[in-house]
């Protein structure tokens, strides 16, 4: 076969997967978009993706039916959206942590960031660092300093162990070497309640349910877990401005397909998600709930979630713990 042939076989078999992904584009959707969301009935979350998959219903030309398999830290749902056929037509709703942290923390990982192809992360959830008003330090530097000047003799209370509050808070420790003790805690604003009751001195909780508390005297804030400071919050101090060398493991609410979803059904899913987001009332709902608009493109979504998960990986040993 001359070299002629054989690049003009290439030329028409690359114009043929063209077509091919082209048609699949144009073809989907032909059934209804099943979303499994791992986030529970009636949370915020959960609020935000049903409004969406409202609005993506008259663009698609197909409903968005919301399946809620909440538990076992998302790995129950992210399972059941990986067995789906790669066709579009079964996505993963989740909090970031699910691909990010958890298959760090077991041992036999039935699910894994390269199941999926990202799609979206929707929204950013700012986290802040705050503590009880009785606590003497103010801000993060005189905490180290406080804690050093008096070693296991401070705690912070986190939203379990694992969770991405426990893993930045032992790569803080460990970079400064103090002694601050850990208090695992089963929710995301328990340890907030606990601060403002001033029975722990040191707590992490979204920063929009910490501003009630703080505005109410109850409790003050000592940064939010970001390298510069957050438009939504300017008047709190970043992590980062007090700590040049803080690492932050970014958080967020995440869209996912299976793996081999075809690239252009995999755009044109984030373009509908991404347009519906932008819509007034979506953007008023994520601003009641405390979850900014993010959208990040499908290309920074992949490189920061691997990031990320790298990231979280060094934590993990870090804070000593082992996959169970």
């Amino acid at each position: 076969m001359t070299m002629k042939k054989i690049h003009a076989n290439l030329l028409t078999f690359a114009a043929g997967v063209a077509l091919s992904c082209g048609a699949a584009a144009q073809a989907w959707p032909v059934k209804p978009v099943r979303v499994v969301s791992t986030f529970g009935s009636g949370s915020p979350a959960d609020a935000l993706m049903r409004l969406v998959g409202q609005k993506l219903g008259e663009p698609l030309g197909q409903p968005v039916v919301i399946d809620v398999q909440a538990g076992a830290g998302g790995l129950l749902g992210a399972q059941t959206a990986v067995r789906a056929a790669p066709d579009g037509h079964t996505l993963l709703y989740t909090i970031s942590t699910t691909l990010v942290t958890t298959p760090h923390l077991v041992k036999n990982r039935a699910v894994e960031m390269k199941d999926f192809a990202p799609v979206i992360t929707m929204a950013r959830a700012f986290t802040c660092m705050l503590a009880a008003v009785s606590f003497p330090p103010n801000n993060v530097r005189e905490l180290i300093e406080y804690a050093k000047a008096n070693p296991g003799k401070v705690a912070y209370g986190s939203n379990g162990i694992g969770g991405t509050y426990h893993l930045e808070m032992e790569m803080i420790k460990q970079k400064h070497r103090v002694d601050i003790t850990h208090v695992p805690y089963k929710g995301g604003t328990d340890g907030l309640q606990a601060a403002a009751a001033g029975t722990i001195p040191i707590a992490f909780a979204p920063c929009s349910s910490v501003v009630p508390q703080a505005r109410a005297g109850k409790v003050k804030f000592m940064a939010v877990l970001e390298h510069k400071r957050a438009a939504d919050y300017p008047d709190i101090a970043a992590m980062g401005e007090q700590l040049p060398d803080y690492e932050k493991i970014s958080g967020g609410v995440d869209i996912w397909a299976p793996a081999g979803v075809p690239a252009p059904v995999l755009r044109r899913l984030h373009e509908e998600i991404d347009k519906a987001l932008g819509q007034p009332d979506v953007q008023a709902l994520m601003k009641k709930i405390g979850f900014p608009y993010d959208g990040t493109a499908l290309d920074d979504m992949a490189v920061q979630r691997r990031k990320d998960f790298e990231l979280a990986g060094r934590a993990v040993k870090i804070a000593g713990l082992k996959a169970e």
